[in-house]
């Protein structure tokens, strides 16, 4: 029902053209199945089925899915800490090699060696497995080849900058395994949450149906949370 990358905070209600958020729904239920053992309410709809047994069970699955949902936001902050630490990383790191290259370009400008070694013609891939490997080989060049190296040095690009954005790199990658693990983790969690969810509220959208014909009281309607107009 729901993806980690395009999450279900809101669902339709099939009656009106309004919309209501998982936890809107949730709340419902909840007060709905709470409320369905109370005197009047309860004795008519035991008359559809709604015995104590059932409604023990409907108060079971929705406890289940009360924690279900929980552990899916919190899983799914999890992963977005994690994205954010790596967006701050890349970021960070992207945007001082950009200054590096682009100075680089112009001290190089007429080495053609230095050029071909640094890959400074053409542009940076996008894809990031493809732009971590020419960053990391851009700075391997800059601290590993001995005549680039005092070069640069030169222009403000030092031996402890450069390490610092190798360690960097390595530190990038981390993340990038760390995120992934998160985004699968949070995406488990919300699917076991969708799978309770899709079980529990036809379930409870019947019991709203069954009310509406069976209590026409709408006081009983409304200790159920049925909305009555």
């Amino acid at each position: 029902m729901e993806s980690t990358e395009n999450s279900t905070t809101e669902v339709k209600n099939t009656s009106k053209t309004s919309y209501l958020t998982i936890d809107e729904k949730i709340n419902r239920m909840k007060i709905t199945f709470n409320n369905a053992t109370l005197p009047g309410i309860y004795e008519t709809m035991q008359t559809v089925g709604y015995t104590t047994e059932k409604l023990t069970t409907l108060n079971t699955e929705l406890a289940t899915l009360e924690s279900l949902h929980q552990a899916r936001n919190t899983e799914q902050a999890e992963q977005q800490a994690e994205s954010a630490k790596f967006d701050a990383t890349y970021t960070e790191v992207d945007t001082l090699f950009t200054t590096h290259r682009k100075l680089a370009k112009i001290l190089l400008k007429t080495d053609v060696h230095a050029q071909v070694a640094l890959q400074l013609a053409g542009s940076v891939p996008l894809a990031f497995a493809s732009w971590l490997q020419h960053v990391q080989s851009f700075y391997n060049q800059l601290i590993n080849n001995a005549e680039i190296k005092p070069k640069v040095a030169n222009i403000g690009i030092t031996e402890a900058q450069i390490n610092k954005q190798l360690q960097a790199l390595k530190q990038l990658e981390v993340l990038r395994d760390t995120r992934k693990k998160e985004t699968a983790e949070a995406q488990a969690a919300t699917d076991a949450r969708d799978k309770a969810f899709d079980h529990l509220y036809p379930q409870y959208s019947d019991y709203i149906k069954y009310a509406k014909v069976l209590l026409p009281n709408n006081q009983q309607l409304e200790a159920l949370g049925i909305i009555v107009k």
